[in-house]
Formats: structure tokens, sequence, C-alpha cells
């Protein structure tokens, strides 16, 4: 894994080792593909703003759609729908978020 240099106890990883990102207040935890988890002391917002790329599906989740496997939509309006990544790891995407999220991750979707 590269890091890049920075200040004592600040991380900087490329976003393409990132699986995807869950908040904690003022912190998050940094899931990287090789399977290390880092607590942050940045917010999700920051790293939404810093990477672009990734999608935000819940107020507690930051994704990087390069690493959804599959997408898990409810039957009916009342069902959570959920977003499966390549490590198996279930993340709920939030109710109001739905319809966005889904077309945004539409070929996957059709794939599946």
């Amino acid at each position: 894994m590269k890091r890049l240099p920075g200040k004592r106890g600040e991380h900087h990883y490329e976003p393409q080792q990132v699986l995807y990102l869950i908040g904690n207040i003022n912190y998050c935890y940094v899931h990287l593909s090789s399977g290390e988890v880092i607590m942050s002391c940045r917010t999700l917002k920051w790293f939404a703003d810093q990477w672009p790329q990734f999608v935000r599906v819940h107020k507690k989740a930051l994704i990087n759609q390069s690493y959804v496997s599959f997408c898990k939509p409810a039957g009916n309006s009342t069902d959570t729908n959920y977003i499966v990544m390549a490590d198996n790891t279930q993340l709920e995407i939030a109710r109001r978020r739905v319809p966005a999220v889904l077309q945004l991750l539409e070929p996957l979707h059709a794939e599946n």
C-alpha cells in the first residue's frame, strides 16, 4: 500500500485504494482494498469534496463505485435497499437517496 507523505499522524491514501468510508460523528473509518481500516479525523463531507467520484449512499456512508459488487433493491417501499461491496459488506442506502443511487449504479443492477 502506498501512503503519501503528510504531517505526523495524518494519512493520505489514493482514492482507488479505498472501498468505502463509514462516518461516526466527526471521524471516519476508511476501509481499504487491502482489508486495513484506518480511523481518520476528517468528516465524510470532507472526503466527498476531495473525491467527487465517490457516492454518498447514506449520511454515514460514502462508497467507491469501482468496488460495488451489486445493488440489492427492496421489494417494496418499507424494505431497506442495500449495496454490497467487493468485501461482501452490505451498506444501507438511505430512503431519500435510493432513486438517485440506483440510477447512478443502474449498469451494475442490470448485470445482476
